[in-house]
């Protein structure tokens, strides 16, 4: 690779995951440029290279993060996950019956006409499908852009959140105290976008810090690969190199299931090994946390988990389909706005006190719950129009 791109850097590679295919190489060039470099692993030869940001999944995974948009993309993805939290909430409330029976209720009145049938379809689906729907996106939070750091550093107080015991500080390879421990993460971070598929708590534990006494080359690192379960899990391997003076090889093993986690620091300059974190160093919130992103992206169960969130996506947007032809027979009539509320119509205490601790507890859904409680209550100290006061009496 380095006689391929003189001047080059590389800054990981992604170990075959099958026999038959190639070895990944990331290199920023001497001009600048990323490349995906390919590389034979028996002959030792490049076959090939392609900038990663154009490669189809790379784009299928900004455009699902951040809508193709950076940060600020991130911000909106992650205020619609957030209100879909609330729409399922108030659905739910919506849907709980004065009366249990079985029409109506858990199965769909298809017999009748009009708004009742739209009703059915929307919300009877949509009932069995809110659990699942919860679970996708609580299960992508701990990678938004304002919620998921803000989840993590509660880590820092409480042992529960914490990503794994070696949450704290660790030494540096010599034994003195870094200056800032996640810095490595930080730099690794804005260099590389492949550092996003390292597990979410490696991301938020303090990486240790090398002797700064040289740096060896991926030969150094092969004798540490035997300690990754490889056979009970399969593929899933990154090897990052340093970055910095006091940077580390960073052996990052990410199989399909979460248990077959771990990620070993290795020190360029003695080869020592100054951190090994694996599934049973992990916390309970962290366990749950990889878990859940596993089973988000379908990984964790293989085909069937794939397919179950396929449904859960599919029914979801049927639901919104027939959500929205109801709202269209019952807005108000030749116009584009919210169906009349009746004199008697008040919101229940229990729903706002919902809807408030949904507002603390994402504060991005609080944030645009503002301005629309200010212009709701504008709306409602504005003057009649006396004439329509008088018609209306």
């Amino acid at each position: 690779v380095r006689n391929a791109y003189p001047g080059g850097e590389i800054r990981r590679v992604r170990l075959p995951h099958a026999a038959g295919e190639a070895a990944v190489w990331n290199v920023t060039t001497a001009q600048g440029d990323i490349r995906d470099v390919y590389v034979d692993p028996y002959r030792g030869t490049v076959t090939g290279s392609a900038n990663p940001s154009t490669q189809p999944m790379n784009v299928v995974r900004d455009l699902h993060g951040t809508l193709l948009g950076g940060e600020i993309g991130s911000h909106v993805v992650e205020l619609v996950a957030c209100w879909t939290l609330v729409m399922m909430a108030t659905g739910i409330w919506l849907w709980w019956p004065r009366k249990w029976k079985t029409k109506g209720v858990f199965v769909p009145r298809l017999a009748t006409r009009g708004r009742r049938f739209w009703r059915d379809l929307h919300a009877i689906p949509s009932i069995f499908n809110a659990v699942f729907v919860i679970l996708l996106v609580l299960t992508g939070l701990p990678w938004s852009a304002f919620w998921g750091p803000q989840f993590a550093k509660i880590g820092e107080v409480m042992p529960f959140v914490a990503a794994s015991p070696n949450f704290k500080a660790p030494p540096k390879a010599d034994g003195s105290m870094g200056a800032d421990p996640h810095a490595a993460h930080k730099q690794m971070a804005a260099a590389d976008p492949d550092s996003a598929k390292i597990p979410w708590t490696i991301k938020h534990v303090h990486e240790p810090q090398g002797s700064g006494q040289g740096k060896g080359g991926i030969a150094d690192i092969e004798a540490q690969l035997p300690k990754l379960d490889r056979a009970g899990f399969g593929g899933g391997v990154r090897i990052f190199y340093p970055k910095g003076e006091s940077g580390v090889f960073m052996i990052s093993y990410v199989p399909d299931k979460a248990e077959g986690q771990r990620t070993i620091y290795v020190d360029p300059g003695s080869g020592r090994i100054i951190g090994n974190i694996g599934w049973a160093d992990y916390s309970p919130t962290a366990k749950a946390v990889e878990w859940g992103v596993m089973t988000h992206m379908g990984r964790q169960y293989g085909l069937p988990n794939q397919i179950a969130n396929l449904v859960v996506c599919l029914t979801l947007v049927a639901s919104i389909a027939a959500g929205l032809t109801l709202w269209w027979r019952r807005r108000p009539q030749g116009e584009i706005g919210e169906p009349q509320l009746q004199a008697g119509d008040r919101m229940p205490g229990g729903m706002k006190a919902l809807l408030t601790a949904l507002a603390i507890l994402f504060p991005l859904v609080g944030a645009t719950m503002v301005p629309v409680i200010v212009w709701r209550f504008l709306a409602t100290k504005r003057p009649r129009d006396p004439q329509g006061c008088a018609n209306r009496g």
